[in-house]
């Protein structure tokens, strides 16, 4: 295999001006790939091959109208989809009040609908990589999520289940759970006691970057990874394991 083909060259990333989705979006053109970035802020930063698009995750019209460009921006269908967008909130059950559960879950596990089923109509063929968390296979007394969890436990089923329905139309469907990474997003780090106390837990010693997870995905996007599919790819710094 050619190790240019081991990188996607043309890339929906959403999420792509801050965090995860940025340092997905910098390594795909880093690596030569072009880039249809999609948030819903398009201000914050450019790139050559960058392209950026506002869209609301959970409309199935404004991402159909960005999706729909992307042929034409990216030079050809794209060959991957990684969807970075989320949402991280944490509160405890008896104080989550029922919109706030469903915001959540309509970001992050309607999002993901949304943007795979956009992504299955514009791809030939290629990847789609979902991000989940590893807050859908571990519980966290510290930051209680009941709905941040589930939300992403749907996208891990989602992730299954579109593996199986795309397979046969030569489109990968794989996610990426990240562990704690050390991003805006990120509340743990507020706290030293409770950081140095992970730390001492965690097999790798140290929190986890954007970079480390845009690695992640990219692998699932490229033709190294041709032969998976249906995997759910934790970047946790071993935090499952122990």
């Amino acid at each position: 295999m050619r190790i240019e083909r081991l990188f996607p060259r043309r890339v929906i990333v959403t999420g792509a001006m801050s965090g995860i989705g940025r340092a997905t979006a910098q390594m795909v053109l880093d690596t030569g790939g072009r880039v249809l970035g999609v948030d819903l802020d398009d201000s914050a930063w450019s790139a050559p091959g960058f392209t950026a698009r506002t869209a609301d995750i959970t409309d199935p019209a404004s991402v159909a109208h960005v999706f729909d460009d992307a042929a034409e921006i990216l030079g050809g269908a794209p060959d991957a989809v990684i969807h970075c967008a989320g949402i991280y909130r944490f509160k405890s059950l008896l104080d989550l009040p029922l919109d706030e559960w469903e915001r959540i879950m309509r970001v992050n596990g309607t999002g993901s609908f949304v943007v795979a089923q956009a992504a299955a109509r514009a791809m030939e063929a290629g990847a789609i990589v979902l991000l989940t968390s590893i807050a859908y296979a571990s519980g966290d007394e510290e930051e209680p999520g009941a709905a941040y969890a589930a939300s992403k436990g749907a996208v891990v089923s989602l992730t299954r289940q579109l593996a199986v329905e795309l397979g046969a139309r030569g489109i990968r469907v794989n996610a990426v759970a990240p562990g704690v990474i050390d991003t805006p997003m990120t509340t743990i780090t507020q706290n030293e006691a409770s950081t140095a106390a992970m730390l001492a837990a965690l097999p790798a010693r140290r929190l986890g970057t954007a970079d480390d997870v845009a690695a992640a995905c990219l692998f699932l996007a490229g033709e190294g990874a041709g032969y998976i599919t249906g995997a759910v790819l934790p970047v946790d710094g071993g935090y499952l394991a122990s």
